[in-house]
C-alpha cells in the first residue's frame, strides 16, 4: 500500500517524547514488509537550524485558517531512505518551541490542511495515488475530521488510520476554534464528549470520531483508556466506538539500542557473553559517583521526571532503600522542577548511594540500561513505554506497575522476565524492588532472568506485521 505516515515530530529530527521515536523506526519497518510509506511533518525552525540539506519547493499554495490564508512550501528531504516532506508554513512553524504556544490550535489546523495540500499535489503531479493516511496524536487529528467531511468528494477512497500515544494530550481549545477549521458542528455531538468536554472543540476527539480505525500503543492501554480511570473524560466516546480500536505494541530500534555494538558503552556484551556487562556497571558507578561495587546492586531509571512516571512513589521509598538494603541509585531525567528538587535532595543525603543527573542526555541512558541491574518504572500510567523495552535488551531486568505496555511486556514468575506490582502505592512498590533484592542474590537465578529477557524480539518488525493488517481492515472499510 501507499501510506502517508502524519506526525509531529520524527526522530532523530525533531524530538520531544516517545511519538518521535516510533515515527522514525515504523515507517522504515513498514518499507521492508513492502509498503511505500512517506513521512510528512512540520518544517520547525529547529529543523531547519540543522542545515540538513532539503529539495524544493516541490509545491506551494496558500492554506485557509478562519478568515485568513497562509503561505505553505513543501520541500523533501534529501538522501532519505525513507521520504520525508517537511511543510513549511512560516506562520505555524517559525517558533522556538515545538509545542506549548497560545495558538496551538491554529497551527495544527494549518498542519492538517498542509497534509491535505500535500495528499493533492503527491497525487496530481507526482502520480502517487495514496491508499491511507496514518495520523498520530492530536497534532495531526483533523486529517481524519476533513476526509470525512469537506474532502470525501476529493479523497473519498482513502482510508484513515489514528494513533492515540498519549491520551492525556487532547488539543482540547474553546469552541471558538470551530470557526478556524472551516468544518461544521456536525458529526460530534455533545454527548460523544466527557464532563467537561462538551460544548468544547477537542482535537483527539474527531480524530478518533472519524478516522476508519484507531490504534493505541499497547493492548492493555487499549482497554484502559475506555474506563473511567484512565479515559481522562474521552472514555464515553472510545467505548461508542470500542470495534474500531486495536491496541499494538510499540517496538525498539535494535540496531541502536544493541549492546553487542553500541558505542556509548565501557565494553560489549551479548545474551550469549555477558562479561562486558560488569564493566559497564563499574564505570557507570564511577562516572555517577557511586561506590564501586560490583556486589550491590544498582537500580536504574530514565525518564521524564514527572507525575506521570510514579516519581512521587519513588520519592517516598528512597529513604527505606538506602537504609534497609545496600542498593545504589541513578535517576536521569528531567521535567517537574518540584519533583527534581526532591531527587536532588535525596542524593544529597545518600551521596555515594544515589546520583541524579537532570538533563536529557541518550548516550548517558544508553549507559545506564547497561550499567545498572534493574530497571525502575512505577508509572501512573503508561501508554507503551520504552525504557523497559530497552532494559530488557539490555539485561537490566525491569521492575514496573502493571499498567498499560508495562502490562503487556513484562512478566513475573515461572518464566518471567522482571517485576511487576499493581495498586499504585508506595509499600507495593517497595515490596517489588524486594523481590528483586532477593532474586539478585541467587546469581544463577538472575543470570537466567536476565537472560530470558535479553532473548526476547521487541524489534520493530513485530509491529510492523500488526499494522498492516490494520492498514488492510481499514482499506476494506472505505472500499468495501
Amino acid at each position: 500500500m501507499n501510506v502517508l505516515f502524519a506526525v509531529a515530530e520524527v526522530a532523530p529530527l525533531v524530538k520531544t517524547g516517545g511519538l518521535a521515536d516510533v515515527a522514525g523506526a515504523l515507517p522504515a519497518a513498514l518499507r521492508a514488509a513492502g509498503h511505500d510509506v512517506r513521512v510528512v511533518m512540520p518544517y520547525f525552525r529547529e529543523l531547519r537550524e540543522q542545515g540538513l540539506p532539503v529539495v524544493g519547493p516541490i509545491g506551494a499554495s496558500f492554506l485557509p485558517v478562519g478568515e485568513r490564508n497562509e503561505e505553505l512550501r513543501i520541500w523533501q528531504l534529501a538522501n532519505q531512505a525513507t521520504p520525508v516532506y517537511l511543510l513549511d508554513i512560516p506562520a505555524a512553524f517559525e517558533r522556538e518551541v515545538i509545542y506549548g504556544e497560545p495558538d496551538d490550535d491554529r497551527r495544527f489546523i494549518l498542519f492538517a490542511r498542509g497534509i491535505l495540500a500535500l495528499m493533492q499535489q503527491l497525487r496530481e503531479v507526482e502520480r502517487w495515488p495514496i491508499d491511507l493516511v496514518h495520523t498520530h496524536d492530536w497534532h495531526a487529528a483533523l486529517v481524519a475530521n476533513y476526509l470525512k467531511t469537506s474532502y470525501h468528494y476529493t479523497f473519498g477512497r482513502v482510508a484513515s488510520v489514528f494513533t492515540i500515544h498519549n491520551l492525556a494530550y487532547q488539543g482540547q481549545r474553546s469552541a471558538r476554534t470551530l470557526a478556524l477549521t472551516g468544518l461544521s458542528e456536525g458529526g460530534l455531538p455533545e454527548d460523544h464528549l466527557g464532563p467537561g468536554l462538551a460544548g468544547s472543540f477537542n482535537f483527539m476527539a474527531r480524530g478518533i470520531l472519524f478516522s476508519d480505525v484507531i490504534t493505541t500503543v499497547s493492548p492493555t492501554y487499549a482497554q484502559e483508556i475506555m474506563t473511567g480511570e484512565y479515559g481522562e473524560r474521552l472514555d464515553g466516546l472510545l467505548r461508542r466506538v470500542r470495534s474500531r480500536v486495536v491496541g499494538i505494541l510499540n517496538g525498539i530500534d535494535t540496531v541502536v539500542f544493541d549492546p553487542a555494538t553500541d558505542p556509548h558503552l565501557a565494553a560489549p556484551y551479548s545474551v550469549a557473553d555477558v562479561s562486558g556487562k560488569r564493566a559497564c556497571k563499574k564505570a557507570l558507578q564511577q562516572e555517577c559517583g557511586l561506590e564501586v561495587n560490583e556486589g550491590r546492586p544498582l537500580l536504574g531509571i530514565v525518564s521524564r521526571l514527572v507525575e506521570q512516571k510514579g516519581l512521587d512513589l519513588l520519592d517516598q521509598i528512597i529513604p527505606s532503600l538506602m537504609e534497609q538494603t545496600d542498593a545504589q541509585l541513578v535517576v536521569l531525567g528531567s521535567g517537574n522542577a518540584h519533583v527534581q528538587y526532591l531527587m536532588q535532595q535525596h542524593a544529597r543525603v545518600y551521596a555515594g548511594r544515589m546520583a541524579v543527573r537532570i538533563g536529557f542526555d541518550a548516550p548517558l541512558a544508553q549507559r545506564v540500561y547497561a550499567g545498572s541491574d534493574a530497571f525502575l518504572m512505577p508509572s501512573r500510567f503508561e501508554p507503551c513505554g520504552l525504557g523497559q523495552l530497552i532494559a530488557l535488551r539490555y539485561g537490566s531486568v525491569p521492575i514496573v506497575r502493571a499498567t498499560g505496555g508495562l502490562n503487556d511486556t513484562v512478566r513475573e514468575g515461572y518464566d518471567g522476565n522482571g517485576f511487576r506490582f499493581h495498586p499504585y502505592e508506595a509499600g507495593h512498590f517497595a515490596e517489588a524492588i524486594g523481590r528483586a533484592l532477593r532474586s539478585y542474590r541467587d546469581p544463577e537465578s538472575w543470570a537466567l532472568l536476565r537472560a530470558r529477557g535479553m532473548r526476547e524480539d521487541h524489534s520493530w518488525t513485530q509491529a510492523a506485521q500488526h499494522y498492516t493488517a490494520v492498514y488492510e481492515q481499514a482499506v476494506r472499510m472505505v472500499r468495501g
